[in-house]
């Protein structure tokens, strides 16, 4: 398995910043993607860097396929679900929760859009989210084509992805791998979780995917994971607390609702940091994130400011000192990693 590495955890996130930049292609957004540029530049020479698209407008599928001399990356931006404030952020959760509650479906894509001879009627393992899966279905065949044209199956490929994108991230390294596509890694950022526990072990337990989350972020804690009998209990405690704002009564109160029926599962091994320890705990074992899951969700209890805050991918130098957003960067750029 192929052990996390922090500098090209740094490219990644830079190629997903681009993608963003890229996508909205607007002038407020110009020096954030000619940044991104540079930076994605100074990691080596490349020979194209292309965005794709579902052909809508706006779009709401986008990825970026970078193809260097030794290598392909894939990054998917998914839709564009706001988590600039709180209030953004739980509008968004508001959507996500319809969806979990109905629509949790088995994950099938089409011959074109895993990139193979022949049509594959037979599901790729487990059941994922509706919506992210349509996102992905969206954009997949260009992906696709795009490999195919620069060396494709010979060419080592590295998936990634922030928010929705991660999730996508996920269901794309499961295609990717249908298809004959030797994926080596998949890095997430903030990713919700795609899929049932089904799908995550339809994923090789030998493939390094490294789950990256920061901090009080909001995002990766839904749709929810509510196996555990304890885990239910703290949160059935927690509604009991007098005087909770009302918006972190509604998240207790999704994330409750839909656990018996969500069954939703991460994919990969967490990577975890946050500004309390300025350290990156790289791919944690299963035990040690139940732990670690009760703590975290204490603090989102306590910190729903940082909900919004803490998912920002990436910001100035200035913006990432002043915890103002871009979390992420300096998790994978300034904290040490510890086991």
């Amino acid at each position: 398995m192929v052990t996390f590495d922090q500098k090209f955890a740094r490219l990644l996130l830079e190629i997903c910043r681009y993608t963003y930049a890229a996508s909205f292609n607007s002038a407020a957004n110009a020096a954030d993607r000619q940044d991104a540029l540079n930076r994605i530049d100074q990691a080596g020479a490349r020979d194209s860097i292309v965005m794709l698209n579902d052909g809508k407008t706006p779009s709401t599928s986008v990825a970026c396929v970078v193809a260097y001399p030794d290598k392909h990356i894939v990054s998917y931006m998914g839709t564009k679900t706001e988590f600039n404030t709180l209030n953004e952020a739980m509008e968004s959760i508001d959507d996500w929760a319809k969806n979990v509650e109905a629509l949790l479906v088995p994950f099938k894509l089409t011959a074109e859009q895993l990139g193979l001879d022949h049509p594959d009627k037979n599901s790729l393992g487990g059941r994922v989210h509706n919506g992210f899966l349509e996102e992905l279905g969206a954009v997949q065949a260009k992906v696709v084509r795009e490999l195919l044209n620069h060396g494709g199956k010979n060419r080592p490929l590295y998936i990634t992805g922030h928010s929705q994108g991660g999730a996508e991230a996920a269901l794309g390294t499961r295609a990717l791998l249908a298809g004959g596509f030797p994926v080596v890694a998949t890095y997430t950022f903030a990713a919700p979780r795609p899929g049932d526990e089904a799908f995550s072990r339809s994923i090789p337990a030998t493939l390094a995917v490294h789950r990256i989350e920061f901090g009080d972020d909001v995002v990766p804690h839904v749709p929810p994971a509510l196996s555990s009998k304890n885990v239910r209990a703290i949160v059935e405690g927690l509604l009991k607390i007098p005087l909770l704002p009302e918006h972190v009564k509604n998240l207790l109160n999704f994330l409750e609702r839909t656990s018996e029926r969500a069954g939703f599962a991460g994919v990969g091994r967490l990577c975890y940091g946050n500004h309390e320890t300025k350290a990156l705990r790289v791919d944690i074992s299963a035990e040690q994130e139940i732990a670690l899951f009760n703590s975290r969700l204490i603090g989102l209890v306590s910190n729903p400011k940082h909900w919004a805050e803490h998912h920002h991918l990436a910001g100035t130098t200035a913006e990432v000192s002043s915890g103002v957003r871009g979390n992420y960067t300096a998790l994978v750029s300034e904290f040490p990693m510890v086991s």
